[in-house]
């Protein structure tokens, strides 16, 4: 019997072993050649004790069921609240539309980077062929501790005197350098950035977002969200 025994239960029980105990009792008294007692009180006592065992197994079995109607109402009153919750703020339309509207903003910003990367490109190829001045030249710095290194200065450009880069594609023009920006940065960037705005939860399991390619989780997560989507959209998951 555990402190958690229902009072009905521990009182039925405490009544049967009262019950035994007087058995007992009445049966070492014959033992012992007391001829008082007869057999008809031990039969008496012995019914009795059965008769009280009975009763703290119904007593026992009652606060069973009522701890199983208990239990059985609690997990219906979960699985209600549960329904109620996923069916009243579980909407996964808005999740899907902005996924869409998400996807689409990055083609089109991807695209117009490449657009741009592809004018600084050819805008850099015209510069070199005109022989124009490189953007740095290379200064002999001395430092402190007496030694000395050859340090990066930015040459000064103008709209009619720009410069270029000898070996990549990055000029100026004067209103300050223009270089390909290159769509893998962008994304990269963008996503760091989203990401440390709203930290991505991650399995114990799994690497950190982002210390793991992107390549390798999308291909660890495409069908569960591919099935999330199509059920946003009304469709059959899989």
């Amino acid at each position: 019997m555990t402190t958690d025994t229902p009072p009905e239960v521990a009182q039925a029980d405490a009544e049967a072993r009262e019950a035994d105990d007087l058995l007992a009792a009445l049966e070492e008294r014959v033992r012992d050649g007391d001829d008082k007692d007869t057999p008809q009180q031990i039969s008496e006592q012995r019914e009795l004790g059965r008769f009280a065992r009975l009763r703290a197994e119904a007593a026992r079995r009652k606060a069973e069921r009522t701890a199983a109607d208990a239990e059985d109402k609690r997990r219906r009153k979960l699985t209600a609240d549960a329904l109620a919750l996923v069916e009243q703020q579980g909407d996964r339309a808005p999740v899907a539309d902005g996924y869409e509207r998400a996807r689409a903003a990055l083609v089109d910003m991807l695209t117009m980077a490449d657009a741009h990367d592809q004018v600084v490109s050819e805008a850099a190829r015209m510069l070199r062929q005109t022989e124009c001045g490189p953007m740095h030249r290379y200064e002999s710095v001395e430092h402190e501790n007496g030694s000395v290194t050859s340090e990066p200065c930015r040459v000064s450009a103008s709209r009619t005197a720009p410069t270029v880069d000898p070996t990549a594609d990055a000029l100026a023009f004067g209103d300050g350098s223009r270089i390909r920006v290159r769509a893998e940065r962008l994304l990269a960037v963008l996503v760091a950035d989203v990401a440390a705005a709203h930290p991505v939860t991650v399995e114990a399991r799994h690497p950190a977002f982002l210390a793991a390619p992107l390549n390798e989780q999308a291909h660890r997560h495409r069908d569960t969200v591919s099935a999330f989507l199509v059920a946003a959209k009304g469709g059959e998951a899989k």
